[in-house]
């Protein structure tokens, strides 16, 4: 039998205390006070049970995100472990490569570790919004993507940066991080040779980014949320956490990741 949390359980008892405390004052208050009464009590049910849900969401997603983590550190460490004692052991055949391995690897886990470090402090610490301009977050992280599309064969394009240009308040920081994050993930996922295609406008008080890959296509952001893509699971917390959220919608070939969040302009 599932257990049932103790929220769920002050829930309920919330509603039936409803259902007993109206009919034993009836006999006591004018209609108009238990029309008042009764809606009163029924929000604070509704209240009770929305919060629980919201609650048991939350544990969700931090389950998946602790699960996404474990998984995006153990694929380096594996290979950081097998470089390092094949080179200890002498069976090395190209030295260079398996050091090239260990430097990779040492750099995934520095984003890793980077990636958590701001989430962690947004979970303590206000969005620290600056000035700027969206085409020029947009351009670091393109420039940060580039190389491992030029050595994968991916065609990396920016298109319509220009009508980006409009001022934003922004945790640059934060935003930058996940952005290079969403448009890398797009270029290790897609087929030497297909596009990248990464979009962007600012209307009003919101923030539009839009990256095209050519993984293949995912029927939604959870099956996109493979431990090999669980990098993903920390970008979106980064965007939730700067007050915005990321989808993800197939398209031919492909997925559409959709970032939208506040521009912070009020």
């Amino acid at each position: 039998m599932a257990r049932v949390s103790s929220g769920l359980v002050a829930a309920c008892l919330a509603s039936s205390a409803t259902g007993w405390l109206l009919g034993r004052w009836t006999r006591r208050y004018p209609r108009a006070e238990l029309r008042w009464l009764r809606q009163e009590l029924t929000a604070t049910s509704n209240a009770l049970i929305e919060a629980e849900q919201e609650r048991a969401d939350l544990r969700r997603a931090q389950r998946e995100l602790i699960t996404a983590i474990s998984h995006e550190m153990r694929t380096p460490l594996a290979g950081i472990r097998a470089a390092a004692e094949a080179l200890q052991d002498g069976v090395a055949q190209e030295p260079q490569r398996y050091l090239d391995g260990l430097i990779g690897g040492a750099q995934r886990l520095n984003r890793v570790t980077g990636d958590l470090f701001e989430l962690a402090r947004l979970q303590v610490e206000t969005v620290e919004r600056t000035p700027t301009r969206l085409a020029d977050l947009l351009d670091s992280a393109l420039a940060a993507a580039l190389p491992v599309a030029l050595e994968r064969g991916v065609r990396l394009h920016g298109v319509g940066l220009d009508s980006a240009t409009d001022p934003v308040r922004v945790d640059i920081a934060v935003l930058t991080r996940a952005l290079a994050n969403l448009v890398m993930h797009a270029v290790r996922h897609t087929v030497p040779g297909e596009p990248v295609t990464v979009t962007a406008m600012v209307s009003g008080d919101e923030i539009e980014v839009i990256v095209v890959d050519g993984c293949g296509g995912a029927a939604d952001f959870e099956s996109a949320l493979e431990p090999a893509d669980s990098g993903l699971a920390i970008t979106r917390g980064l965007i939730r956490a700067h007050g915005g959220d990321v989808r993800v919608d197939q398209v031919t070939d492909g997925c559409r990741f959709t970032t939208r969040l506040p521009a912070g302009l009020t």
